[in-house]
């Protein structure tokens, strides 16, 4: 059972709005209050009903100041009736098409907020929620920085003076013909494929140097999976192997697995040879490996390539699940169109080398 957030515990009185910046009630208990400012209550509020595990449609939101960016993020935490002090009316719309319950002491026609600015119409309800968690900085991915990066195969010019700055938490998808150089830019990522010129930042860390050698698992590589065996492993021990050197005991190892694979809807898999999986099931299984190895940053290789309509449907989700929570940076690399075209990422085509 969760408790009162500071463990604030008081009776409710007309004043208490003025008291913080935002105050939670279930029925006529004051259950959590912030003093935070901009959108960080809101955040903060997510945590807490996440941690305790309430249901948000049983809770009244009072909150001092909203524009349109945290009228969405109100309907995106799933909160039914609240009372705004200072009231955008650019919220309105968002409100009454949420069929959310509101009411309000001022109404002004727009706030001086830069990030109400940013936010458009086309954007959807969880569009506007991960482009508020990226601006917020509540984001598990780390950027990436490519400069003038090339790259040779066997005396062939592959990769040519590429850039790419990619902000935390974003997400993007490298599209182009066969033999373009998607995999050898992932690969390049990696340290696999050496660069010739250039330099490639993640984070805080430049490719190919001891620091980021002694943090390689920061990234997750999830490969085109096209290459038969029977080797006798199981999917737990696949996911198990993100874990790589780490000292830890028996049962935090188990723990971490489990974690991981129930993330992706894999556990039941966990005693299952890998190699008996569907491809569909591999997928999830690479995925759950880049989750216990607490990757910041996703590479994706042609996921799909081996995959049934139901299994690029369930990649589909599950993607979609993973940016929305883990919030990592991810990068996939793909020829399927049509696929990509639901993934709705930005996206960028690698012809002659380079990005366009």
């Amino acid at each position: 059972m969760c408790v009162a957030r500071k463990a604030l515990i008081c009776s409710p009185n007309k004043d208490e709005t003025l008291e913080h910046s935002l105050v939670v009630k279930l029925n006529t208990q004051t259950v959590f209050t912030s003093d935070q400012h901009w959108l960080y209550p809101l955040f903060e509020l997510e945590d807490y009903l996440k941690q305790c595990g309430t249901v948000a449609n049983n809770l009244f939101l009072s909150d001092k100041i909203a524009g349109k960016a945290a009228a969405c993020m109100i309907v995106f935490l799933g909160i039914k009736k609240c009372h705004i002090e200072l009231l955008s009316e650019r919220a309105i719309p968002v409100f009454k098409a949420n069929n959310i319950e509101f009411t309000y002491d001022q109404l002004v026609d727009h706030i001086q907020c830069r990030t109400e600015d940013l936010i458009n119409d086309k954007m959807s309800i969880s569009e506007t929620y991960l482009f508020l968690r990226k601006r917020a900085g509540r984001v598990q991915g780390l950027s990436v920085k490519m400069e003038n990066i090339s790259v040779w195969i066997e005396e062939k010019l592959v990769i040519n003076r590429l850039q790419l700055d990619l902000g935390r938490g974003e997400q993007l998808i490298i599209h182009g013909a066969n033999g373009a150089g998607k995999t050898t830019l992932l690969r390049a990522m990696l340290g696999l494929a050496p660069i010739t010129e250039g330099t490639i930042k993640i984070g805080d860390f430049l490719v190919g140097s001891d620091q980021w050698k002694a943090n390689r698992s920061i990234i997750g590589y999830v490969h085109q999976e096209n290459i038969k065996n029977n080797f006798p492993i199981s999917s737990g021990e696949v996911v198990q192997i993100g874990l790589g050197k780490l000292r830890i005991s028996k049962s935090e190892t188990e723990y971490r697995v489990e974690v991981a694979m129930r993330r992706t809807g894999s556990f039941h898999l966990i005693a299952q040879p890998y190699h008996t999986l569907s491809g569909g099931e591999k997928q999830r299984v690479s995925l759950a490996r880049c989750l216990c190895q607490n990757a910041r940053i996703f590479l994706l290789d042609e996921p799909t390539s081996f995959l049934d309509q139901q299994g690029k449907e369930d990649l589909l989700l599950l993607l979609h699940e993973l940016s929305q929570n883990e919030a990592p940076t991810m990068i996939l690399v793909s020829h399927d169109l049509q696929w990509i075209e639901q993934l709705n990422w930005p996206r960028k085509e690698l012809k002659g080398g380079r990005l366009c």
